[in-house]
């Protein structure tokens, strides 16, 4: 028999709160977070398996608000939010039937756009701040998640760019042997399209214990490293430990089409991002990509735009355009996977084990479905197909 899922609801302008079903017992392993096509609030879909059998009816409404929904952390069977709109941090957890909120933080900032575990106890968050006053500092929080504590918090001063370029993007974050590693760009305000990228990138080493800069690298091949990763991923640690991650300048990140969209590579325990490695993704492709997944055997999967199909950013999230392929991260060989076209930015959408990659995709005959790669045959295949009532898949999480 089917173990059916919880029933939530969020009510509160500043916190999720949810209303508890019947006590059931549920095992389930995978989330998908759905916007729904008669505008009413988001889902959450928990099933226990990806395959086409699969039966999913049950939708689980969200929030009131069609605003940054996505923005959510899940581990060790814990689901975490961090807002923009009210910096508040919840803690949620699911039993039986029902999501249950455990606890809150306040944080003083706004604008984090980058998240990161320093251990499996510790978030580390970064938001941008003083933009008003034209300074480029950042500020770091590590919240332990266990006990819901602020442990330290600290504001991180770096030196501005150009006078142009001033307001602060911080893509990326990563902790090792006791240093704090951030990757970083510059940014202006820019008619419609709202900004554009310096053609630089900067990377940042600063001792954790003193919160002293230790030493800023350069990086001229591309610009805008990583993004909102609370929505989408642009970095992952290898099973070596080496740290990749991509640079993302296209139109619906950096706005710099100019400069590439590329994959960097960090090794284990260094601080200096290796200077002889990059994969060149838009002079293979012709185009820019957008998030990054590692599958396994040294291979990730990208998904990328065809600058062809959209007219420029105002169409750009609604056409059916979105590729996927598959990166070796040795050779630098990239393969196109034969999925349905794909719509939409901004997706945390794909899954891997050691025999497929899945991915949930929006395609242009209307129909949501999870799609299967074998990653031995190279074959495509029909994984379990969404509620009928969706309009769009935003993310696809493992639970276990």
């Amino acid at each position: 028999m089917r173990r059916l899922i919880f029933l939530l609801y969020f009510i509160s302008t500043f916190l999720y709160s949810c209303n508890q079903t019947a006590e059931k017992n549920i095992d389930s392993n995978f989330v998908l977070c759905l916007f729904n096509k008669d505008e009413s609030p988001t889902s959450f879909l928990l099933v226990e398996s990806l395959e086409e059998e699969e039966s999913a009816s049950v939708q689980i409404p969200l929030s009131t608000s069609r605003i940054r929904e996505r923005e959510y952390i899940q581990k060790n069977g814990f689901f975490y939010r961090l807002s923009n709109q009210t910096s508040v941090f919840t803690r949620y957890q699911l039993q039986g039937s029902s999501l249950i909120l455990l606890d809150s933080l306040q944080l003083r900032n706004p604008n984090f756009e980058t998240v990161s575990w320093k251990d499996e106890e510790n978030l580390l968050a970064v938001s941008r701040e003083d933009i008003a006053e034209r300074k480029s500092q950042a500020r770091v929080y590590q919240i332990n998640v266990k006990e819901m504590t602020i442990v330290r918090e600290d504001t991180i001063i770096l030196p501005n760019a150009t006078d142009e370029f001033w307001a602060l993007h911080v893509g990326l974050v990563d902790f090792a042997k006791g240093d704090l590693w951030l990757a970083y760009s510059f940014f202006k305000s820019k008619g419609k399209y709202g900004h554009t990228t310096s053609d630089t990138t900067y990377y940042a080493t600063i001792n954790y214990d003193s919160f002293q800069l230790k030493n800023i690298q350069k990086e001229t091949r591309s610009t805008y490293p990583g993004g909102f990763n609370i929505i989408q991923s642009y970095s992952f640690k290898d099973k070596k430990g080496d740290y990749y991650f991509m640079t993302n300048p296209g139109i619906a990140l950096g706005n710099n089409v100019k400069l590439p969209t590329a994959i960097f590579r960090k090794k284990k325990g260094q601080h200096l991002v290796d200077p002889t490695y990059m994969i060149n993704i838009s002079e293979s492709i012709g185009n820019h990509a957008y998030g990054i997944w590692y599958v396994s055997d040294g291979k990730a999967v990208i998904r990328n735009e065809q600058k062809q199909l959209y007219t420029d950013f105002s169409n750009f999230h609604s056409v059916y355009q979105f590729e996927y392929r598959l990166v070796d991260l040795k050779t630098g060989v990239i393969e196109k996977i034969h999925f349905p076209l794909d719509k939409g930015t901004q997706k945390e959408n794909v899954w891997s084990d050691d025999n497929y990659i899945y991915a949930a995709i929006d395609d242009s005959n209307d129909e949501h479905r999870v799609w299967k790669y074998n990653l031995q045959t190279k074959e495509v295949s029909k994984g379990i197909k969404l509620p009928n009532t969706t309009s769009y898949t935003v993310r696809l999480d493992y639970l276990k």
